[in-house]
């Protein structure tokens, strides 16, 4: 007797579609491809001005806009970030697609946060909400992918 639940799954695996509606082709390379060729279509701005939905509350202060300077950055920063990564286990393979690179990235950026460490800057980004947080993320990862022109 067939299994239902199996003629389910075969059906699933048949589908030129995954969970989700992405094509299978489009894969991982496919995808970084894609982000790439968008990212470099972008008019290449160094500075983002990240605009909530709400004002951010952080320890006291209220922010109504956040503002990365993402030319302000240097090869410091960089050496730094990967430092911190490696310092928390983390190996940085492709810093455009690593999150916790991105948001080191951000934190450094930040020109209304530069009072506090980067640490606590990176705190508060990581305390955004996931909307808000891959917004500010997708600049970073867009900047980077611009440079490689």
């Amino acid at each position: 007797m067939d299994d239902p639940k199996r003629a389910n799954l075969d059906a699933v695996s048949k589908s030129d579609t995954i969970p989700g509606g992405v094509p299978e082709e489009l894969d991982d390379a496919a995808l970084a491809a894609e982000q790439e060729a968008a990212a470099k279509a972008e008019p290449d701005t160094g500075v983002y001005i990240f605009h909530p939905d709400k004002p951010l509350e952080w320890e006291g202060r209220t922010y109504e806009s956040l503002t990365f300077q993402w030319d302000g950055l240097t090869g410091r920063d960089h050496l730094e970030i990967e430092s911190e990564l490696l310092m928390r286990g983390r190996t940085l393979v492709v810093p455009e697609y690593t999150g916790d690179y991105l948001c080191g990235m951000a934190a450094r950026a930040a020109v209304e946060l530069r009072d506090a460490a980067p640490p606590q800057r990176a705190a508060l980004l990581k305390a955004l909400p996931l909307r808000d947080f891959m917004i500010i993320c997708k600049s970073a990862r867009s900047f980077l992918l611009r440079a490689e022109q």
